[in-house]
């Protein structure tokens, strides 16, 4: 939303964009990397984000800067930084858009969302495992089983 002279009217919000840090991350691929997440995340106003557009990794502090005023204003407006400048306020997250991002609040979501997606992998894998290995892979552990002897009572 802007006001009549083109700048933002961050009042409507709270200036919620001038409230938080992000740095984008990379996607996690080893134990590490989820460690790492479940790191930030076990910090008080940290959250790890997937964005729904892009897909990318991010972690946000929630942060306020120190140059809001007691109504949402910047007080070094005309000297503002690059990245407030470059701020197009129709992408504001108040602007009403689609939220489409996976956001992890706690090590617990994240947790969840991990187990659950080497869970979908794992039907994935199977589902797209050619008919014949299926096969194969079954009458293997038939064979075992078949070729065991009952174990004898003592």
């Amino acid at each position: 939303m802007t006001d009549q002279e083109g700048h933002g009217d961050c009042t409507a919000c709270g200036a919620t964009c001038c409230r938080y840090v992000v740095v984008q991350i990379d996607k996690p691929r080893a134990k590490i990397d989820r460690e790492e997440i479940r790191w930030f995340l076990a910090h008080e106003n940290v959250l790890v984000y997937i964005d729904g557009d892009d897909r990318t990794w991010n972690v946000q502090f929630n942060t306020p800067c120190r140059h809001l005023d007691a109504n949402n204003r910047c007080t070094i407006y005309r000297r503002r930084f690059d990245v407030c400048r470059d701020h197009d306020p129709e992408t504001c997250e108040e602007s009403g858009g689609e939220q489409t991002d996976t956001v992890f609040r706690t090590t617990e979501d994240f947790d969840r969302w991990w187990r659950s997606t080497k869970a979908r992998r794992r039907r994935r894998k199977q589902r797209t495992q050619p008919e014949e290995a299926r096969s194969k892979k079954g009458a293997k552990s038939e064979k075992g089983r078949a070729g065991k002897r009952p174990k004898r009572k003592p």
